[in-house]
């Protein structure tokens, strides 16, 4: 639902999603379908530079202007570095409002949202009403998008944004940033492991480091490697992010020879990539399982704290595995077996 929405052409719209990894990742089919509606329009997006190879070379994105949030944030805390950290902070948002954007649609939905929206001097802000931001965020728009539940799938959720400025959303689809470097590295580490497309399955342990509750048992993924490849006769590569290697390792080294640990990825896109090529995905509630989903790969989710129905993929080949009142930890209810078990249902629904 919407409210006092001018309905006319937006010639130049800034779409703000910060973070994290996933949330952004789940942003895309909104920004596809916002491209659809809206075809010649110039469309930036303010992103945190974490998360910059999702989005710069985008094919429907003109403009990105990367929020370098983790060196600010340095730079705030040495007293000597203020001066220059206030020019920096100057030029931002000085490139920002040159774009002199017609319209900002704030699908971040929290205080930072606001600011960097506020920031951009766009004539007009577009946000999520209230019961649907976080820090009050809704009372920084100049109208509001009412999902239609409190209950809704984030990729849903962004796409009422974009719906309600009259973009199709039955037919939007992810959409990644094409690099030919990161399926050349890929395609190098599969062949020197003798890994044919296909012919194994992901793997991916890790979360953010403020996710750690939502983590399984390095020796559980390891013992589902194994099974896999005596039940399936399918090998597994172990993916991980930056300070992961040894947790990977450890997967690897509980799967009785089964799994091999990933090459280091050093973008998103090259992550992706591996994805793509694999039969199956297993993960938990992190950025690589909606990665999953952005390459159509088939995927067992494995969920504890948060809910899945808002938080998990959206993926019509996925499983999810959901245990959120298992004595102590609800991650450590979740069973070999159960995951086990969704791997053979999707190996079987997928052959």
């Amino acid at each position: 639902m919407m409210h006092a929405l001018p309905q006319r052409d937006f010639r130049r719209i800034l779409f703000v999603r910060l973070s994290a990894v996933g949330d952004v990742i789940n942003t895309l089919p909104a920004l596809s379908a916002l491209r659809t509606r809206f075809p010649t329009a110039f469309i930036g997006f303010l992103a945190e530079d974490r998360v910059r190879d999702l989005v710069l070379n985008h094919p429907c994105v003109d403009r990105v202007h990367l929020f370098p949030r983790r060196r600010w944030a340095d730079m705030a805390r040495r007293p000597w570095q203020w001066t220059p950290l206030l020019r920096e902070i100057s030029r931002f948002v000085s490139d920002l409002r040159a774009q002199r954007y017609d319209v900002a649609l704030d699908l971040q939905a929290n205080l930072k949202g606001a600011i960097h929206a506020v920031a951009s001097g766009a004539r007009l802000r577009i946000g999520f009403g209230p019961g649907h931001t976080r820090e009050f965020n809704h009372v920084f728009s100049h109208v509001h998008v009412t999902p239609p539940t409190m209950v809704l799938n984030r990729v849903d959720k962004f796409l009422a944004m974009v719906s309600a400025l009259g973009a199709p959303i039955q037919n939007a689809v992810y959409q990644l940033p094409p690099s030919e470097a990161a399926r050349e590295r890929v395609r190098v580490f599969l062949c020197e492991n003798g890994l044919a497309p296909r012919s194994f399955i992901a793997i991916h342990p890790g979360t953010s480091d403020f996710g750690r509750a939502k983590r399984w048992l390095p020796e559980r993924f390891g013992q589902v490697a194994e099974r896999v490849a005596q039940t399936h006769g399918l090998r597994s590569v172990v993916t991980w992010g930056p300070g992961e290697r040894e947790l990977a390792e450890r997967v690897a080294a509980e799967s009785g020879g089964h799994a091999v640990a990933a090459m280091e990825t050093r973008s998103l896109l090259e992550l992706a990539e591996i994805l793509r090529h694999a039969r199956l995905f297993v993960g938990c509630d992190s950025g690589p399982l909606h990665l999953s989903s952005a390459v159509g790969v088939p995927s067992v989710a494995l969920f504890g704290p948060k809910n899945p129905r808002v938080y998990g993929p959206v993926n019509p080949h996925a499983r999810v595995v959901y245990k959120p009142n298992g004595n102590g930890s609800p991650m450590t209810a979740i069973t070999v077996d159960e995951v086990c078990e969704s791997v053979r249902d999707l190996l079987h629904c997928s052959a």
